[in-house]
């Protein structure tokens, strides 16, 4: 009995963890399959780096109680994929290819997509109703593409109140 409840435990873990390597690895993918042709940079930032950081940033509540330093402490693991084309931009094509392997095999919500002067910004989330859970961030311009993968327990609330947030300054303000 004992040996199959310890393995029960274990199976379990390893299903939870190994939805976030398929996403993971499908980021990995992408960048492995761009290293010849860009300059390529990865960078991984666990719980303990993200815990030295949140240390600095002030514990003040906004009017309507954002807490900047509660909304980091929810950010649980950041992996960031930096790319900058040899001979010009990474095809646009390959970020809607992945884009469209993230929702259709993956299963995340497409939450937004911005375009501004040729630059463009996916944001996708792989969560439940209320909380955000996994997000990816795809961020092309000219000739650098950006991917961030957050492993977060960010709830839409929380999203919510610094949106209010950033409305409420002024527009110089919020532009920085």
């Amino acid at each position: 009995m004992k040996h199959c409840l310890v393995l029960s435990i274990v199976c379990c873990l390893l299903l939870g963890t190994s939805t976030t390597h398929a996403q993971d690895r499908l980021l990995t993918q992408f960048y492995n399959a761009h290293r010849g042709v860009a300059l390529t940079l990865k960078m991984g930032i666990g719980r303990l780096p993200l815990r030295i950081v949140r240390g600095f940033i002030p514990n003040e509540q906004g009017e309507d109680g954002v807490n900047a330093k509660k909304l980091f402490s929810k950010i649980r693991k950041m992996k960031v994929y930096i790319m900058q084309g040899y001979d010009g931009p990474i095809p646009g094509s390959d970020l809607t290819c992945l884009k469209q392997k993230l929702i259709d095999k993956e299963n995340f919500d497409l939450l937004m997509e911005v375009r501004d002067h040729g630059n463009i910004v996916h944001v996708l989330n792989k969560g439940t109703e209320e909380n955000l859970g996994n997000v990816v961030l795809l961020i092309q311009d000219e000739k650098d593409m950006i991917m961030v993968h957050l492993h977060t327990s960010l709830r839409f609330e929380d999203i919510n109140g610094l949106i209010k947030e950033f409305n409420k300054k002024p527009k110089a303000m919020a532009s920085l």
